[in-house]
């Protein structure tokens, strides 16, 4: 207990570094091309050349350059997320699209699926969720017990359940659907072998959760899509969109959730978390887009 209440701590003084010295040391790094030497850079620049091969190599690195800037500022709101309140948290977000979304559906009592996807902080993104509604949410485990222990409860606030992404874990959320609860969880990451099939995302074949379908398939829950966005000067937003009633059709849903993540991310790509080895399973299976990185 002590040393979560140490990390919490931690996270608190963290957060009360004002914005612009922070800016001004990341805008530092990036003038000075450190982030150049960094995985996180190279992973980018891989991703981006997937995602948008017509831009020019020019154009790759100065994306790659801003979406790493990106990144680190995301790091902020999350440590913020982790050391404030909920409602000091809730305050950076300037602006709410379609809140009326979100609102509806929780009122409708039918159960509801969150689609996120990794724009800016997820966790405070959650936070914001959760403060609205208690939700039953999945995580992807973290290796230090003490960070797990304190990641999780600070996603559990509001009577909110956090699990781990398993078989348990979704069969939790499952349950928690039939239950007509709110359901959260990230469509973007690649699930474990066995547990995805290789679905074409940015015209490549990657090996992709069909979590998403599968509920709404079995529940005929509503489903909805909820990222984070920055803008040119600084405010962050979440938008919300509606999920398209092919997600129920079996012979169309499959290739739905991808196409709907690429519209989200190309609104403002520099938001997009560029540095997860998004494409580490896909096809051709032998090949290795990520090698000596």
């Amino acid at each position: 207990l002590l040393i979560i209440i140490m990390i919490f701590i931690l996270f608190y003084i963290l957060s009360y570094i004002p914005r612009f010295i922070l800016v001004f040391f990341i805008d530092l790094f990036i003038y000075l091309r450190l982030y150049k030497i960094t995985k996180s850079y190279k992973i980018t620049k891989i991703n981006l050349k997937i995602a948008f091969p017509e831009l020019t190599l020019s154009n790759i690195e100065l994306l790659s350059r801003r979406s790493i800037r990106e990144s680190i500022m995301s790091g902020y709101e999350t440590v913020y997320s982790w050391g404030r309140s909920f409602s000091d948290s809730n305050n950076l977000i300037f602006k709410i699209e379609n809140n009326f979304l979100l609102k509806r559906n929780i009122l409708s009592g039918q159960g509801l699926i969150c689609v996120a996807i990794h724009n800016r902080s997820v966790d405070m993104l959650l936070t914001w969720i959760n403060s609205q509604t208690p939700t039953v949410s999945l995580y992807k485990e973290i290796k230090n017990k003490y960070m797990e222990t304190f990641v999780k409860n600070n996603r559990e606030i509001n009577n909110s359940v956090s699990v781990k992404t398993s078989i348990s874990g979704v069969r939790t959320i499952y349950k928690a659907l039939k239950d007509k609860k709110v359901i959260c969880f990230a469509a973007d990451q690649v699930p474990k072998r066995g547990l995805g099939e290789h679905i074409k995302f940015y015209n490549k074949m990657a090996y992709t959760t069909t979590l998403v379908q599968n509920l709404a398939s079995k529940t005929n829950c509503p489903v909805i899509y909820l990222c984070m966005n920055s803008n040119i000067n600084g405010f962050l937003s979440v938008s919300i969109k509606p999920c398209s009633d092919d997600i129920y059709d079996n012979s169309k849903h499959l290739q739905l959730v991808n196409k709907d993540i690429e519209k989200l991310i190309n609104r403002r790509p520099i938001d997009y978390s560029w540095e997860y080895k998004r494409f580490k399973r896909s096809l051709p299976e032998e090949e290795n887009l990520y090698s000596g990185i």
